[in-house]
């Protein structure tokens, strides 16, 4: 992602990173996206564990609405 990220221009953006994981939950990923992307916004981002994907639709939910970006949708 890293290569991606450098090569995007991110000016004016907000990046939420958004991670599945065994043991580190988003680890560095923050931190990674904000040296990647130094004209962004490093908003809040998710970390699912990998065996729980699949039931992670009302977390993610409740993510996106907190965020701002899933405000009137019913599902």
């Amino acid at each position: 992602m890293t290569t991606f990220a450098e090569s995007y221009d991110s000016a004016g953006k907000t990046i939420h990173p958004v991670t599945t994981y065994a043991m580190s939950g988003l680890g560095s990923t923050e931190q990674d996206y904000a040296v990647s992307c130094r004209s962004a916004v490093i908003g809040e981002g998710p970390a699912v564990r990998g065996e729980e994907v699949r039931d992670a639709m009302p977390a993610a939910e409740s993510w996106l609405r907190r965020i701002g970006l899933l405000e009137n949708y019913v599902s």
